[in-house]
């Protein structure tokens, strides 16, 4: 009873209970490290009903938070745990004592919640509890140690984890973690225990959801089978195998008492639990696979547990888990299965193996293990081992084991690893079962027998079938269907393969008598290869790869697979592979792979040893004996299917040590003809073949070889040990032989030269040879060239060097030339690269030069007219043959060739193109200059390797001849430009290669050509200004100009330049042309150009060249800014001082001088040089002492032809620029004169005109009146303001003859026109007449229409009155003067409009003639236009009223819209035809037809009136077309056709003669109505074919105006501008020259003033359209851009309306966009409320009654009807629509009744009045005419009670 001596008592540092020892277990490691947890397991708790500590003794905070865990809501558990924890870390562990016990009953109901947040949060509360409470937290271990170690194991990692951490956090060291799990051992089984007794139904008190509950329950039961499972390992197990205590090596105190104690707990749950076998039996697979990890526990550990009453009923259930279907579970399934064999193998013994067993484990095999490959197949072999001999037959064993693993593969579904897994077990599988057949068989013979039926079943049947049955999926045949099921990835057959030699490998280290089934079956399937049977194809293919599985057998120094496989099989195959007819093509290669691995010679001791009577020779002279004698006539006998296989077989039997002995065998069999069969041709034809094919199969070897697939053994790395004498002589005697020839010489010459590939370098012959190929080869190539029709190509064989045109016999026969060219390049294209490896640089260069040429005279030839004749038809496949050759050259081809070699190909290719360029004459000009810029291009991309090298090739390109250059020689030897003037050469051929410059210098970069440097070391460059020079002064050349192709090239080269190099090359361009006009200025004719400047049009007429291309230099520079005043100053004083040859006049620089000082002069007008005094003081002196000069000659009325003061004239008057201004404006003054230049200028014209007045003759010579022309111009411009009575009387008389006589001139050309019409040769007449127009009246007139304008600009005819004394400039008269002139002007402009309409009425071209014609005085017709436009509405009256008297065919509105509407477009006529058209008094009659004019007046009938309201209404014929028939077509037109710009200009006039008639006229009405009813509702469609409705987004539609791109923005603007305006002028007048902005414009404007004028026709449109994308884009740039300003303009009309009435109010709400209209009569009133959408006008407008007085409700809605009914249906302001509303009101007050259909008295669309009454038999009512309108149909007013027609809904209502 007392206590065992030793026995400590108890002290301080003793507990005194478990509590007390937990505590101390845990105060004493609470600053440790944490460790490792309890290993991989997770798991999961549930809720267990504790006593909770009453909420009144916690903190009330606290109590509130564990109420909230209570709550079903997961997300106010998770804050409630949350504020747990906060409070746990911020407060005091004192204040948490009472709060534990409560915390334990929660902390086990948490651990079961569904939601893993809640489990995961739970767990972290917990580790900051045991933080916070330490030591105070013991008296509840127990109590909490249970579901503590069952949350270790959740299925949920993040759970699991923070569990673990709670544990380490409260027990740190490993040591005191398992002391305080043996402490509570009884606890935690006890509370496992009861986990696994719950169900769903009582896992939880509160209402879940059943599969909820479901997943609860199996985590519960498998986290707890986990707990149990690890709970016993630790406990019970052996020490080194505890999961998470592995490290501890001490054993713990009360370990025995806690090992014995769990146990007995144990078998208790084993026995309660009956074996945990209803677990097994659940459908949750983690459920299973906890279970099966208990029993594994149960077996390592507590192995007493299974006995003899129980181990039957365990043993069946054990033994037949192989129908676990689940791979998740077949890890632990595997581990129960094994441990429990190997513990118990007696258990076999009462269980039936066969179907408990065998039977579901080969089911399981069948089934490819489920899918858990990776885990099962590696225990197959542990499985066999543990297998009971006793218990199974194991023969029947391994044959049934293998069938039924073979057949669970599913190789289309198993991945890489999978296959290898497999492979593996089965190797290992069959091995173990060769080693341990003793434990299935007894005796020797027994055991033989057993391993050799197993090869026979496992290698042979399963393994080689498959290997050679298996259809690749690389294999492009169709599988079969016995072989669609193994269709195998390409990965897998090689691995078998390897599969089956190492089974082989290790099955003959045991014995090799072991392995006679498969060589039986070897030999069986290579006898079925020989023999052709079926699939011998697939199976040749799979038996040589098999074979090269084998080298790495044989590189181990094996011999099997050749002394027991291969030779045997091989040398039993070889008589039947020689006895088919034409060889067997599978024989040979399986002899060529048995080769390949084993050798020559060792393949042919095993062939032949056993079978050749050769015994007395040494084995090399054996292996020489019979490769020469039996497989060099065996492999090259004849030509057939099999030839290439018996080739491969020859190459692979060369040996390196008998190469060349063997090679030259092969030659001299193959070359020696008696060894073919006889025959016309095929037997060399068959040797050819033969020679070629062997020669490709020896280049892929060597290539090989050298590329380091080292896969043959036999010598010949390099070309040169493959020459042979025999080859040589052949090559050549192919190479020079005569036609006809065979595909086969072809074939065999590149086979022969190699070169096919750029990397191909071998060559069967020796380089002289090869040159003899090749110099054969460019005879034949001259011979073609020889043969052309091109003159050109034809003298291209002088540009090659002699000694190659004399080799041979020279030049072949024309009969054979095509054939012998064709086969020639048919080489070159197999044998390209082997041009590189010629040692003749000439020879190479040569043929490479013919064959471009070859190939550029096929680029003439397809333009040829006769290219369809046989003999061109030739030529041209011979030509693409040389493209197609030439395409595959490359740039790395061109690279490799030496310098030398491309210079010289460079050199004859250039000479040709010059030649085509001066010579040839077959084809047009720019056809061959397009050509020649090709082929030049192409010379210098492939020839060309630097900047160096390509300017050598554009200098010889250049370079001077007796043909080039025309102008101007450069001394191209010298840095310096040497100009000299030529004389005059070849005119077309200079053009032609001018044209050429430009088409090469528009390609390539500007800089190439114009800088023609090369940088040097000294940094020298050298420009070509003189073919810069060549060019300007050569003008124009086919297919361009100077002004259109060259100049702009020209200036933006300049501007891109660094100032050094481009002031060089500019100056010496100028010096060069002024150096020439200086030379030549002699031959200039007089200048004649315009006070306003020399301009392009006016460069035309100088025809000296040096003078037109300095002019043109000039112009350009200055215009594009490249030089500046300073530079134009400089240029001025090179010129004055060359002007005076000492004291004498230069008179070829005077006659050039007026030229260039017209273009000068504007530069050194700008204030730069006006600030710098001494250079202004300069040109003024110089202008002044000209104008001296010029006032001492005699007036131009005595001049004559012959004397010089012309020049004087022109080059004072050039002095003076004018500015054209062009449009409305007349011109501008650029020069700012002083008083005293002024005087001089004006005593200048006084003098002609006091000559004038002094005498009455008239000098008319051209000249002269033109030089007065000019100077009048020149003095009203700068001096009117002192012009006197005389100065005016004088300047109008002239303006007025001038304008006159261009009037005659126009009028008659105009008459003689449509006197003309009628004649059918009318074109041939129109060309003639054309040129009676003189050009100098023209001219006269453009100066006195010029001065006229400025007259009308910027005089002031009051001031100039009241100046003189006399009066005699009368207001009256000179206004009639101004209108007499601009009636002339307007005469000029409709004579050229009633032409081109009279032509148009003949023929389009005809017209187009006419339009042209204005082309050539362009500023003549824009000063024409400007003036229209100005014109005044009684000058325009007159000249209609003159044209309609003249009595043409045509008259003034045909002459209008025949300008409008021009074939040619010009646009200042253009819109001056619009301007007249659209205004008074031209518009009333432009628009609408004489007939429906009258029935304006108001002239019409009242049959006319009950009528369609547009049935008598019809358009001019001009635009009528346009507007109602044409835009159906317009809508599939391009975007810029002139029918749809015409369209639009149609619509536009239409448009606005509709803005110009008043409101509510009747022609405004009819007019509207007849748009409504005839127009095509399409044209809107079309004007949003331009306007972008894509870019109407939201980003864009924030914008403002000016962010948006060009053409929204412009259709926006555009739209606002028409609105606000109701004008479409300014769109119009900016159309021209038509772009996709401009149209974008145009388009909106017209829709703008559409819905501005149009709304209820723009509605209509807007509600037909059915793409809601399309609509919503219209109304979005409708509401952004359109209706703000609309809205604005109604609501303002409305305000401003002036509705004089009392009964009648409207006031409006601009913010609301709202009216309300009140209409007060008597005691009845109605106010109605006119909303306004923001689209408006698109969405109609709502009306809603407000407020009604004294109105029935029937009465009130037919008014809101009718109102409604007015705005909606309303064209135009609403203001007209409320008026028209208010009318109807009105007479229905004054007792007219309403219409019964659309409830109005006035229609709502033509305001027409009732003017029908109903029949007797109907009610007596009255109805509009238009509501009665139904066309054609008849009714019998008896049979008809109602008829009702309301335009409004148009529908038709009969009552009967």
């Amino acid at each position: 009873m007392g206590r065992s001596k030793g026995e400590g008592g108890r002290t301080k540092s003793r507990p005194s209970s478990s509590s007390l020892a937990a505590a101390s277990l845990l105060a004493s490691d609470q600053a440790s490290a944490a460790t490792l947890g309890f290993g991989g397991y997770v798991g999961t708790s549930r809720f267990q009903t504790l006593n909770a500590a009453p909420f009144s003794e916690l903190d009330s905070e606290m109590a509130q938070h564990l109420k909230r865990l209570a709550r079903k809501d997961y997300n106010t558990k998770l804050k409630a745990l949350a504020a747990i924890s906060s409070l746990l870390k911020d407060k005091p562990a004192k204040e948490f004592l009472s709060f534990i016990p409560q915390w334990l009953f929660e902390y086990k109901r948490l651990l079961l919640d569904y939601n893993r947040e809640v489990r995961r949060a739970t767990n972290e509360t917990m580790t900051n509890l045991v933080l916070a409470l330490g030591r105070d937290i013991v008296p509840y271990l127990k109590s909490l140690m249970g579901p503590w170690w069952f949350s270790q194991f959740d299925p949920i990692p993040e759970v699991s984890q923070a569990a673990k951490g709670s544990l380490q956090a409260a027990f740190p060291a490993q040591e005191k973690r398992l002391d305080a799990i043996i402490l509570c051992a009884t606890e935690i089984f006890m509370y496992l225990e009861e986990n696994l007794k719950l169900t769903p139904q009582n896992l939880s008190d509160k209402a879940v959801a059943s599969d909820e509950l479901e997943e609860m329950h199996q985590q519960v039961i498998s986290s707890s089978l986990l707990a149990l499972t690890t709970l016993i390992d630790v406990l019970v197990g052996i020490q080194s195998e505890r999961p998470g205590f592995e490290n501890i090596k001490a054993e713990p105190k009360h370990a025995s008492k806690a090992r014995n104690s769990a146990i007995s707990f144990a078998e208790k749950l084993f026995s309660d639990n009956k074996y945990f076998l209803v677990f097994l039996k659940s459908q949750s697979p983690v459920i299973r696979s906890a279970a099966y990890s208990v029993l594994r526990s149960y077996i390592r550990n507590i192995p007493q547990a299974f006995n003899d009453k129980n181990i039957k009923t365990i043993g069946n259930e054990i033994l037949g888990f192989f129908q676990e279907k689940d791979p998740s579970c077949h890890s632990s399934m595997w581990e129960v299965i094994l441990l429990f064999s190997r513990r118990f193998p007696e258990s076999y013994s009462s269980v039936n193996v066969q179907k408990i067993v065998l039977n579901r484990f080969w089911q399981f095999l069948r089934n490819g293990c489920f899918g858990s490959q990776q885990v099962s197949y590696p225990a197959l072999i542990l499985f066999l081992e543990v297998l009971p001999p006793k218990a199974i037959q194991g023969d029947k064993l391994f044959l049934d084991f293998f069938i039924n693993l073979w057949a669970g593969r599913n190789l289309s579904q198993m991945s890489s690893a999978d296959k290898f897994v497999l492979l593996r077990a089965f190797k290992e599988c069959s091995l173990w079962g060769l080693h341990n057949a003793s434990r299935f068989c007894e005796g020797d013979n027994s055991i033989k027998r057993f391993q050799t039926l197993l090869v026979q079943n496992s290698v042979v049947k399963l393994l080689w079938q498959d290997y050679i049955c298996s259809v690749s999926l690389k294999d492009d045949r169709e599988p079969t269907s016995k072989t669609k099921a193994i269709t195998q990835a390409p990965s897998y057959l090689p691995e078998l393969g390897q599969c089956i030699v190492e089974i082989l490998s290790c099955v003959e280290s045991l014995d090799h008598e072991l392995l006679s089934p498969f060589c039986e079956a070897f030999q069986d399937t290579c006898l079925g290869v020989v023999q052709e049977k079926e699939n011998h194809e697939r199976t040749t293919e799979r038996v040589v790869e098999f074979l090269s599985l084998l080298r790495d057998a044989m590189q181990k120094s094996e011999t099997w697979p050749l002394v027991y496989l291969v030779g045997p099989s091989l040398a039993k195959s070889l008589p039947f592979i020689k006895s088919i007819d034409q060889g067997s093509v599978d024989g040979f290669k399986l002899l060529t792979a048995s080769v390949s691995v084993f050798g020559p010679r060792k393949m042919i001791h095993e062939l032949f040893v056993n079978n050749d009577d050769r015994k007395n020779v040494s084995e090399s002279e054996h292996f020489i004996q019979v490769f020469k004698e039996i497989f060099v006539p065996f492999c090259l006998e004849g030509y057939n299917i099999s030839t290439s296989a018996r080739l491969d077989l020859l190459l692979v039997l060369l040996d390196d040590e008998f190469f060349s002995e063997q090679w030259s065998a092969v030659i001299s069999y193959l070359t020696c003809v008696e060894h073919f069969e006889s025959g016309s041709d095929s037997v060399e034809s068959n040797q050819l073949v033969i020679l070629t094919m062997l020669l490709d199969k020896a280049r892929t070897d060597i290539s090989k070889r050298n590329a380091g697939e080292k896969s043959r053994f036999w010598q010949g790395s390099f070309p040169d040990h493959w020459h042979h004498e025999g080859l040589e002589k052949t090559a050549v005697s192919v190479a020079c032989s005569s036609p006809p020839f065979r595909t086969s010489d072809t074939r065999f010459l590149c086979a022969i030269v190699g070169g096919s590939t750029e990397g191909d370098t071998v060559c069967f012959v020796s380089d002289n040879a090869l040159i003899l190929i090749f110099k054969e080869i460019f005879i034949n190539l001259l011979s073609f060239l020889h043969e052309s029709s091109f003159s050109w190509v034809r003298n291209s064989d002088s540009l090659f060097p002699q000694d190659l045109r004399n080799f041979g016999t020279g030049y072949k026969s024309s009969e054979n030339v095509t054939e012998m060219v064709q086969i020639s390049l048919q080489v070159l294209d197999g044998s390209f690269f082997s041009l590189n490896a010629l040692n003749d640089d000439n020879l190479v260069s040569s043929v490479l030069a013919a064959v471009f040429i070859i190939d550029w005279e096929g680029s003439m030839l397809t333009m040829s007219d006769d290219k369809s004749a046989e003999n061109v038809r030739a030529r041209l496949d011979i030509c693409e043959s040389a493209c197609a050759f030439r395409s595959k050259v490359t740039r790395q081809f061109w690279s490799n060739l030496s310098f030398d070699n491309r210079e010289r190909i460079g050199s004859i290719l250039i000479d040709s193109i010059r030649s085509a360029i001066f010579k040839e004459e077959k084809l047009n000009v720019d056809e061959t200059t397009s050509f020649c810029c090709t082929w030049m291009l192409e010379l210098l991309e492939c020839l060309c390797q630097d900047q160096y090298q390509e300017q050598r090739l554009l200098d010889y390109l250049l370079r001077e001849d007796e043909s080039w250059p025309k102008f101007i020689v450069s001394d191209f030897s010298s840095r310096e430009e040497s100009p000299v003037l030529t004389f005059e050469k070849n005119e077309s051929g200079n053009h032609s290669f001018v044209s050429l410059i430009n088409k090469i210098i528009v390609k390539l970069e500007p800089s190439k050509i114009f800088a023609g440097y090369v940088e040097t070391t000294q940094n020298e460059a050298r420009f070509r200004a003189w073919l810069i020079a060549e060019i300007l002064c050569t003008w124009k050349w086919p297919g361009g100009s100077v002004i259109s192709s060259f100049l702009p090239l020209l200036s933006a080269h300049a501007k891109n330049g660094t100032y050094s190099s481009k002031e060089i090359l500019l100056n010496s361009i100028f010096n060069i042309l002024l150096g020439g006009a200086l030379v030549h200025g002699g031959n200039t004719a007089p200048s004649l150009f315009n006070v306003w400047g020399a301009s392009a049009d006016e460069l035309e007429r100088v025809e000296e060249p040096y003078l037109r291309a300095l002019l043109s230099l000039l112009l350009t520079f200055f215009k594009d800014n490249i030089w500046g005043p300073q530079k134009a100053m400089d240029l001025f004083k090179i010129i004055v001082k060359n002007l005076f040859i000492g004291e004498t006049i230069n008179s070829n620089c005077l006659r050039i001088f007026p030229w260039i000082m017209s273009v000068l002069i504007r530069p050194l007008c700008s204030p730069e040089v006006r600030h710098a005094s001494f250079e202004d003081y300069q040109l003024r002196d110089s202008i002044r002492s000209w104008l001296h000069r010029t006032l001492s000659f005699p007036p131009l009325l005595t001049w004559q032809n012959g004397q010089d003061m012309e020049e004087w004239f022109q080059l004072v008057m050039s002095c003076y620029p004018i500015e054209a201004m062009g449009g409305t404006s007349s011109m501008k003054l650029e020069r700012t004169i002083n008083p005293e230049e002024k005087a001089l200028i004006l005593d200048l014209y006084r003098k002609q005109s006091h000559a004038a007045c002094a005498s009455s003759m008239v000098n008319e010579l051209p000249e002269v009146q033109i030089l007065l022309a000019r100077l009048m111009t020149l003095a009203i411009g700068y001096c009117s303001n002192d012009f006197d009575k005389d100065d005016w009387e004088f300047s109008f008389s002239h303006i007025r003859r001038w304008i006159q006589s261009s009037v005659v001139m126009m009028e008659e050309f105009t008459e003689n026109i449509n006197d003309a019409s009628s004649d059918s040769s009318l074109i041939e007449k129109l060309e003639k007449i054309l040129l009676s127009v003189d050009p100098s009246n023209i001219r006269l007139t453009e100066h006195a229409i010029l001065s006229f304008s400025w007259f009308c600009d910027t005089s002031n005819p009051q001031a100039a009155e009241d100046s003189e004394n006399d009066s005699s400039l009368r207001i009256e008269k000179l206004e009639h003067t101004k209108d007499r002139i601009l009636e002339g002007i307007l005469r000029i402009f409709f004579c050229t409009g009633v032409v081109e309409a009279i032509a148009s009425s003949y023929s389009h071209e005809a017209a187009h003639i006419i339009a042209s014609s204005r082309v050539d005085h362009p500023y003549f017709w824009e000063l024409v236009a400007s003036n229209v436009v100005k014109s005044s509405p009684n000058a325009r009256d007159r000249a209609v009223k003159s044209v309609e008297f003249w009595g043409l065919s045509k008259g003034s509105l045909s002459s209008l819209y025949a300008i409008l509407f021009t074939s040619k477009s010009f646009p200042p006529l253009q819109y001056a035809a619009y301007v007249v058209l659209s205004s008074e008094p031209v518009s009333k009659m432009a628009i609408v037809s004489e007939n429906t004019v009258t029935g304006l007046d108001g002239e019409s009938s009242g049959d006319q009136e009950d009528s369609s309201p547009s049935e008598d209404f019809h358009l001019k014929e001009e635009i009528s077309y346009m507007i109602d028939r044409l835009p159906l077509d317009v809508f599939d037109m391009e975007l810029m056709a002139q029918q749809r710009v015409n369209v639009f200009l149609a619509w536009s006039l239409l448009l606005s003669h509709l803005t110009s008639l008043p409101s509510l006229s009747p022609e405004r009405e009819k007019l509207v109505q007849y748009i409504q009813d005839s127009s095509k509702s399409i044209i809107l469609d079309c004007l949003f074919q331009h306007i972008p409705l894509e870019l109407c987004n939201t980003n864009n539609l924030k914008k403002k105006v000016g962010e948006l791109p060009p053409s929204l923005s412009g259709a926006a603007n555009a739209a606002t501008d028409a609105i606000t305006s109701g004008s479409l002028s300014s769109s119009v007048e900016s159309l021209w020259p038509i772009e996709p902005e401009k149209m974008a414009s145009l388009a909106g404007a017209i829709y703008g003033v559409m819905i501005r004028l149009l709304p209820a026709y723009v509605r209509g449109w807007f509600g037909d359209l059915r793409d809601r994308s399309t609509s919503s884009m219209v109304e979005s740039f409708t509401r952004s851009w359109c209706s703000p300003p609309l809205i604005a303009d109604e609501l303002q009309q409305i305000k401003k309306a002036h509705f004089v009435d009392e009964n009648f109010t409207v006031s409006v709400s601009k913010s609301a966009n709202e009216v309300v209209a009140t209409y007060t009569k008597d005691e009845v009133g109605i106010d109605l409320v006119i909303r306004l959408p923001t689209s408006y006008p698109l969405r109609p407008v709502d009306v809603e009654c407000m407020k009604s007085l004294g109105i029935s409700e029937v009465k009130q809605r037919k008014w809101l009807m009718s109102m409604m009914l007015f705005v909606r249906n309303q064209n135009g302001a609403l203001a007209e629509a409320i008026r028209v509303w208010k009318r109807n009101f009105d007479k229905e007050f004054e007792g007219v009744e309403e219409c019964p259909i659309c409830y109005s008295v006035i229609h709502t669309a033509n305001h027409s009045l009732p003017r029908l009454a109903c029949d007797a038999d109907v009610e007596s009512r009255p109805y509009t005419a238009a509501a009665l309108n139904v066309g054609h149909f008849h009714f019998n007013i008896g049979i008809v009670r109602e008829l009702k027609f309301c335009i409004c809904r148009e529908k038709l209502y009969v009552g009967f």
